[in-house]
Parts: C-alpha cells; sequence; structure tokens
C-alpha cells in the first residue's frame, strides 16, 4: 500500500539529508539516518553494520565540497507490515568530481525504514550496483 504524503515527504527529506551527509563527509549526520543497528549492504565489501561502523562510511569516501555527489531518483515507497514500517525502492546515482565530473556508479537500492517519532531511520539498506554502461 502506498504510503501517505506526509511520510513519503519525510522519507525523502531523510534521503536529501542522507546524500549530503555521505558527500559532505558528515558521518554523524549520515550514521544517524539509520537505527543503532542499521545495515548498509552491496555497496561496500564490508556490509557495516550498527552506528560505529557506518560512521565509517562518509569519512572513507567523502569530504567537503567533493568528490562524490549522491542522488536518488525514481523513489516509490509502500508500507510494510504496518504504518510504522516503509519500504523504499529507488536509483542511487552516483558522480564523482575530482577535475572533470563523471559518471560513477548507479545502485539499486530497496531499503527498510522504520518509525522513529516524527521521522524514520533506515533499518536495513540493500544495494546492487549496476555496471557502467559501455
Amino acid at each position: 500500500m502506498p504510503v501517505s504524503t506526509d511520510d513519503y515527504v519525510a522519507v525523502t527529506d531523510m534521503y536529501a539529508r542522507y546524500n549530503w551527509a555521505v558527500d559532505e563527509g558528515d558521518a554523524d549526520g549520515w550514521a544517524d539516518c539509520f537505527t543503532e543497528d542499521g545495515e548498509f549492504n552491496g555497496a561496500l565489501p564490508d556490509n557495516p553494520k550498527g552506528r560505529e561502523q557506518l560512521r565509517q562510511v562518509p569519512i572513507a569516501s567523502g569530504k567537503p565540497s567533493g568528490p562524490m555527489r549522491h542522488m536518488i531518483q525514481n523513489m516509490y515507497c509502500d508500507y510494510g507490515a504496518d504504518k510504522d514500517t516503509i519500504i523504499a525502492k529507488f536509483y542511487n546515482a552516483v558522480s564523482f568530481w575530482d577535475g572533470e565530473g563523471k559518471w560513477f556508479v548507479c545502485a539499486l537500492v530497496t531499503a527498510t525504514l522504520v518509525r522513529s517519532g516524527d521521522s524514520w531511520k533506515i533499518k536495513q539498506a540493500n544495494n546492487i550496483m549496476l555496471p557502467k554502461p559501455a
């Protein structure tokens, strides 16, 4: 069942903050998008789990003003088992801006989010990395 407009806007806002945080190297901001035991699977060799491991991702991949930029596209959301769980599916297109801008990767993401007060947190994000086009 599609989510309410309020929930869709809240998830979209959270993912915008998620992308800005990872791109700007904001380790605490990015990890805060996840639950305490949140998982980030398929995009990195080690599949970080839990806030402390998740905090390391922006430190390793981002820094202020570059070089990566993440952009979520074509997101749709449905409620999971109840209205406190959302399953979001989207593309996360990543470009690389070290000198000349260029395509880096596109991930097909299926994420499970849980309600946390007035906002949403990622419980699990599963990424399928698409190969670069020829």
